[in-house]
């Protein structure tokens, strides 16, 4: 088993914590271990990479289906933190009415596979907290519910955002190596640049940024208690 392997499987046991959305603490703490745990191994792996090209690869997010708005905020977040590209690829079938989307990663093999489930992981903690959000709310309006997920979900992903943001300026300000090492590589982005074409665009969703909701979410997505016991092993 190679470096790389060694460290997505720790990876992947600290994500497995949260699959079954028991434990608040233990899945918004997996979040932002996983990416303690990369920045912490990508300084001495590029030390022994250095001077060598590594491959790049693509990896579709799902099969050709409708994007949800929530999904492409998600995938930026993630892709700032974990040092891949993104673009949607389109395609529309004979039989089929309308064109289909599928979000795609791009970037070196374990960046890619850790940004992949760090996704999913969030969308699955997010579509978990806001299920009990509402329900403990005990909203019986399907519209109203609806706004109120839009809301919550925004609100998740914003403190997650300002959670990973602020967690990198902590660390690089322990270790300057690590501002650099935070950043998509220079050769994916020049990949990314030179095949993809086009911008992401979506209609943002009308919601509130000052109902319970969006803060109920944002303090979710960002108060986490972070332990370094997954780290020293």
């Amino acid at each position: 088993m190679s470096i790389n392997d060694k460290i997505l499987e720790k990876i992947r046991n600290l994500l497995s914590l949260a699959e079954d959305g028991g434990n608040d603490e233990e899945s918004q703490t997996a979040l932002l271990m996983a990416q303690k745990l990369m920045l912490k191994y990508k300084i001495s792996q590029d030390e022994l990479n250095e001077g060598g090209k590594q491959e790049i690869i693509i990896k579709s997010l799902s099969v050709y289906k409708r994007l949800y708005w929530w999904e492409k905020v998600l995938v930026k977040i993630i892709s700032e933190n974990f040092r891949v590209m993104f673009y949607v690829q389109s395609n529309r079938l004979p039989h089929q009415k309308s064109v289909q989307r599928k979000l795609v990663l791009m970037g070196y093999p374990e960046d890619v596979e850790l940004a992949y489930e760090v996704f999913y992981l969030a969308a699955e903690s997010m579509k978990h907290y806001a299920g009990i959000h509402i329900k403990d709310n005990n909203e019986d309006s399907t519209l109203a519910q609806a706004q109120i997920r839009k809301a919550y979900y925004q609100g998740f992903m914003d403190g997650l955002d300002h959670k990973f943001a602020k967690q990198r300026e902590e660390m690089a300000d322990d270790n300057e190596k690590f501002a650099l090492i935070i950043k998509t590589p220079q050769d994916v982005v020049d990949k990314f640049n030179q095949e993809i074409n086009g911008s992401l665009a979506f209609k943002q969703p009308d919601l509130s940024r000052n109902s319970h909701a969006y803060h109920d979410g944002y303090d979710r997505g960002q108060n986490v208690s972070l332990t370094n016991k997954y780290l020293d092993q």
